[in-house]
C-alpha cells in the first residue's frame, strides 16, 4: 500500500496509472460485446453448460448433437431428429473446420454455442446448402468421447 501511495504522490506516474486504470476497464481481449470468445481463426464461441471428464482431442471419435441456424435464427438442421447422435472424427474432414475447432477441448455433456464465419464453414465440392457465404450459428452438445484416451 505504501508503494501505491508513493506512486500517486509523484505526478509523473499519474498518466501511467490513469492509462492502466483505463485499460483495465476495457473488454477482455478475445471476447466480443455479446460475451463470445473469439479464436485466432475468427470462430466465436461460448460455453452454455460445462461438461465433465476428459477433454476431446484431434484424432478422437466423438458423438454429438448439433443444431445449425442461419444468423436470423432460421433452423437448418437438428441432429436430434435423427435416430442417433452424429459420430465425428475430430480433424478427419468429417465436419466443417469451425465444428472441428470447437470440439477440441470439450468434455462429455458440454454444450457450446458457436458462430462460424464462411471461411470455416465451407465444404469440399459444390456447396448449395447452406449457402457458402453464410455465417452460421451452431449449438453443439458433446454426448460421448468414443475413442480411448490418446
Amino acid at each position: 500500500m505504501e508503494l501505491f501511495s508513493m506512486v500517486i504522490q509523484r505526478s509523473h506516474f499519474r498518466p501511467v496509472l490513469l492509462m492502466l486504470i483505463i485499460m483495465g476497464c476495457q473488454h477482455q481481449p478475445g471476447v466480443d460485446k455479446d460475451g463470445f470468445s473469439v479464436s485466432e481463426s475468427g470462430l466465436k464461441y461460448r460455453v452454455i453448460r460445462e461438461g465433465s471428464g476428459r477433454t476431446a482431442r484431434v484424432g478422437q471419435e466423438i458423438l454429438l448433437h448439433e443444431k445449425m441456424f442461419y444468423m436470423n435464427d432460421s433452423l437448418l438442421f437438428d441432429s436430434r431428429q435423427l435416430p442417433n447422435p452424429v459420430k465425428v472424427l475430430i480433424g478427419g474432414n468429417q465436419a466443417i473446420k469451425g465444428i472441428d475447432e470447437a470440439l477440441v477441448g470439450m468434455r462429455k455433456g458440454e454444450i457450446k454455442e458457436i458462430i462460424v464465419p464462411p471461411k470455416l464453414s465451407r465444404r469440399q465440392g459444390e456447396q448449395v446448402f447452406p449457402h457458402p457465404d453464410s455465417t452460421l450459428r451452431y449449438q453443439i452438445n458433446l454426448v460421448e468421447i468414443v475413442s480411448p484416451q490418446m
